[in-house]
Parts: C-alpha cells; sequence; structure tokens
C-alpha cells in the first residue's frame, strides 16, 4: 500500500469543513454559557481527527466526555441542595429549642420571685420570619463555593453543636444511597468512552505512517 495520503478535501463534498458534517448544539439552561464551545474546541484539538468518518467519531468522544463533566455537575449540586436542606432544618430546631428554652428559663424566674405558676403568660412569641431568614443566610453560606465563605459557615455550625461531617454523610446517603442515579450513569459513560476512544484510537492507527495530520479543516471550520 502506497504511504502516500491525498488529505480529503472537503471542498469535493460542497463544504468548506468537515466539521459541516455534524450538527450545531444548542446551550442548554444551566450549563455555564459558552462553555461546550471551548470545551469542545480544546478537545478536536486534542484528538485531531483527520478523515469525515473520525471527525464523526471524534465528536461521539467529545459528547460523551461532556456528558459525563455534566453528570458530575449534577451530582455536585444535587448533594449541595440536600445539604442545604439538611443545614436549614438543622438551625430551625435549633432556633426552635432555643426559643422554648428561653421560656422555660423565664418561667422558672417567674416561680422563683413567688410568682404562681398557673398565672404565668408567655411573653415570647418565636419570630418564624426571624428565625427562617436566619437558617436560610448560613444554609447558604454553608453550601457556597467561596471557600473562605463557606469555612466561615461551617466553624458557626460547629459552635452550635452541629458536625459538618455527619451533613455530609447523611446528604451523600440521601443523595446516592438509594437510587445511585448519577452514579450509575457515569459508569455507563465511562463504559461508552472507553469503547469509543478504543474506536478512535484504532481508526488513527490504521493511518499511513508519513500521513500529516490535517487540523484546520475539521476543527476550525
Amino acid at each position: 500500500m502506497s504511504k502516500d495520503l491525498t488529505l480529503p478535501d472537503p471542498a469535493r463534498f460542497g463544504m468548506t469543513s468537515f466539521a459541516e458534517l455534524l450538527a450545531s448544539r444548542a446551550p442548554i439552561l444551566g450549563e455555564e454559557p459558552g462553555s461546550f464551545e471551548t470545551f469542545h474546541e480544546g478537545m478536536m484539538r486534542s484528538l485531531t481527527p483527520f478523515t469525515p468518518y473520525e471527525c464523526v467519531v471524534a465528536e461521539n468522544l467529545v459528547a460523551i466526555e461532556w456528558e459525563l463533566y455534566q453528570q458530575r455537575r449534577m451530582r455536585d449540586a444535587s448533594l449541595r441542595r440536600t445539604l442545604r436542606e439538611a443545614v436549614h432544618k438543622a438551625v430551625m430546631e435549633i432556633e426552635r429549642t432555643e426559643h422554648e428554652e428561653s421560656i422555660f428559663a423565664a418561667m422558672d424566674r417567674f416561680i422563683a420571685a413567688g410568682g404562681d405558676e398557673h398565672k404565668w403568660e408567655d411573653p415570647f412569641v418565636f419570630d418564624e420570619e426571624a428565625a427562617e431568614a436566619r437558617a436560610a443566610d448560613l444554609a447558604d453560606r454553608a453550601t457556597s463555593s467561596d471557600r473562605d465563605v463557606q469555612a466561615a459557615a461551617e466553624a458557626e455550625l460547629v459552635a452550635l453543636g452541629l458536625s459538618p461531617p455527619d451533613f455530609m454523610g447523611t446528604a451523600y446517603w440521601e443523595t446516592f444511597g438509594p437510587a445511585k442515579r448519577h452514579d450509575a450513569k457515569v459508569q455507563d459513560l465511562e463504559r461508552r468512552r472507553r469503547e469509543v476512544k478504543r474506536d478512535y484510537d484504532a481508526l488513527q492507527k490504521a493511518r499511513p505512517v508519513e500521513a500529516e495530520v490535517a487540523q484546520a479543516e475539521v476543527i476550525e471550520g
């Protein structure tokens, strides 16, 4: 077999680039704007597809890698949501407990001062709205993406007698234990990635030794 390889010319097929074989991808709500385009360009430059078929297989591999990345983002988002709910609930319980303890302490003082316990009237009203605001604020900061903000919130939780590792353990179980939706999907995607990468590597190994990889036509068009 000849070692000379004529580079495939997209113009022969009425295209300026073999990338036109592939449909454009519309953005999806929840993705970071423009992140897919940057990811796609970097991956295609790394894979350097040479022929139209390699371009299609490379695109499939990029799609799998992107979905793996998004599955991990969704998994982390689900975990943060569960953690936020757990922190909010725990802080609200502390708020209510402290309110009840303040009532009992006030009643004890009233009786100790000679008051009739049957005439005791609760002078305190639990401010649900204020408690909700405090709990929500701490829960937001505890799940913040800012490390300093999160660290300060974690110290506040510890000061309240709460255990951040316990929150994490419970959240992991509630998020991944019973159903393991994201983990199962990640495992499936990783299996598909290995299969597609194996096929893509076989395609590249079948090229003639002296063949030069033409990146610009396929990637940048």
